[in-house]
């Protein structure tokens, strides 16, 4: 999108105008172009039009919720970031999320400094034109390697037996490295 310098393109899909209508001007500020969409099937036709840096998710939406767009947009092929933003208290929603492919996920009601943090972040991991580490099929950090699809981790030679939530957190941990 335009030269290095261009503004990193943000689609914000919320149906909460109280949300949108202040973290719009507050990303703006930060140095983000921000295109607002009031549902999941305005966000979805708005990634198509403008091919956006980043998009930030709210979970409930009506028409298709952000996890449906997240879904569609994974199952399209598009590895743009995507910050989901959850309800407190959907104890299994982080889990999900992570595992249908957002690179990140923040609680409402959120702190917006919180928010634009980790929206740099996974823009700074985001690798244009290639697929982020949250899209790989496996992982490694040093002696230890995971892979994605079968779900199983090994240290060395040695297969480790894990939780489906321990697993879901290694590799959580594994695609939110700090480099």
């Amino acid at each position: 999108m335009g030269g290095h310098d261009a503004r990193p393109v943000v689609l914000l899909a919320d149906d909460d105008s109280a949300i949108t209508s202040n973290l719009a001007p507050f990303l703006d500020r930060a140095g983000f172009t921000v295109h607002i969409a009031p549902d999941g099937d305005a966000a979805l036709a708005l990634v198509e039009r403008l091919d956006p840096d980043a998009c930030i998710l709210d979970v409930l939406m009506p028409g298709a919720d952000g996890r449906e767009v997240l879904r569609r947009l994974r199952a399209a092929g598009r590895w743009l970031p995507v910050v989901l933003l959850t309800q407190v208290g959907e104890s299994g929603e982080r889990a999900i999320a992570l595992d249908e492919g957002a690179d990140d996920y923040l609680n409402k009601p959120f702190d917006p400094y919180e928010l634009l943090a980790r929206l740099r972040a996974v823009l700074r991991r985001a690798r244009p034109g290639r697929r982020p580490l949250s899209a790989a099929p496996s992982l490694r950090a040093g002696d230890l390697r995971m892979d994605r699809i079968s779900r199983r981790a090994w240290l060395k030679d040695t297969e480790l037996v894990l939780t489906p939530k321990a697993i879901l957190l290694l590799d959580y941990l594994l695609t939110h490295r700090s480099y």
